[in-house]
């Protein structure tokens, strides 16, 4: 895949410690239990009139938000209503945004950021790379990692339901591969795409140099049964940007064909996705299995990415 000429507005720092948000703009984030989601405690001190924003998963569909001040989207917000969304935004206030995907699940940050980029704001979002990965204690072909204790199984993020019918041979689908195999496996079985028509994306280059290799030794069972790891594509691991120009080139070679796009790799792959779900012109599909991670999942925090967002031209349909 050429990026000649494509950009990729991305600023790239060592941590925490080398960046700050712009004065004047809020900053939206949550947290988990891996330590590289949370903020320094005295870095939030550092950060001169910048309005800190947490949202909280409640539920798979709603969240509560403390914008610290009184507003009238303070408390709870349904991640499927338009409405609700769009009030956050406005009570958030401010023309740069920075939303910190690092900390949210996909079924949170996806519904924020569509409704983010229907605001007119300055729209950056923020991701934090994981130091390691923790090994699982007993590995086996797939799980080489100790990342998910189960799978809750596909259904749609919020805001993101498709309702496209095609016949199941005029699918094109496109895992995003990450390094459990397992999951590649349950969602070949559930959508069943033709083996020919399945070209997964792979991260190179990776977080760090060895990775894409664990990529292909996770999934290798499923890239052989199907041989699809003979349409093998490549997007850099950390960039969004580069796996939305991936998914530009594949569906010009398929352009006949549903796209179905599952995000079970990276989250800036992720990141990718949605915007390139929300940009398309014809229909996208995110299929997306909704893990639940283990908390222990990641060790340390590693270089923080701010992606400029409302940089890239997209015409995103509300």
């Amino acid at each position: 895949m050429a990026l000649r000429n494509r950009p990729l507005p991305t600023d790239i720092y060592e941590g925490w410690n080398s960046f700050l948000p712009l004065d004047g703009s809020a900053y939206v984030y949550g947290t988990s239990a891996e330590e590289r989601s949370a903020h320094p405690s005295d870095w939030e001190a550092r950060c001169s009139n910048v309005k800190f924003v947490r949202v909280t998963e409640r539920n798979s569909s709603e969240v509560s938000v403390d914008l610290g001040v009184a507003a009238s989207s303070d408390g709870n917000v349904q991640l499927r209503s338009k409405e609700q969304l769009r009030r956050f935004w406005n009570d958030v206030g401010a023309e740069s945004v920075y939303l910190d995907i690092t900390g949210l699940s996909h079924h949170v940050w996806a519904p924020l950021l569509r409704s983010a980029l229907t605001t007119g704001s300055n729209l950056k979002a923020v991701y934090v790379e994981p130091f390691d990965y923790r090994f699982s204690p007993t590995p086996t072909e797939g799980e080489i990692f100790d990342l998910s204790e189960r799978i809750i199984g596909i259904s749609p993020i919020p805001g993101f339901a498709s309702l496209t019918e095609t016949d199941d041979d005029d699918v094109c689908f496109v895992p995003l591969l990450g390094f459990e195999g397992t999951r590649l496996q349950y969602l070949v079985e559930q959508v069943q795409p033709p083996a020919e028509k399945i070209v997964p994306i792979i991260g190179i280059p990776g977080f760090r140099a060895e990775y894409p290799f664990y990529t292909y030794q996770g999934n290798q069972s499923a890239l052989r049964d199907t041989k699809a790891w003979k349409n093998v594509r490549f997007a850099a691991a950390n960039c969004p940007f580069s796996l939305f120009y991936a998914l530009e080139d594949i569906a010009k070679e398929y352009p006949l064909d549903l796209l179905k796009v599952a995000p079970i790799g990276t989250k800036p792959h992720a990141l990718g996705a949605v915007l390139y779900n929300l940009a398309s012109f014809r229909p996208v599909e995110l299929v997306y299995d909704h893990p639940i991670r283990k908390p222990t999942r990641t060790a340390g925090s590693a270089r923080l990415l701010v992606y400029h967002l409302s940089s890239l031209s997209l015409n995103i349909r509300e």
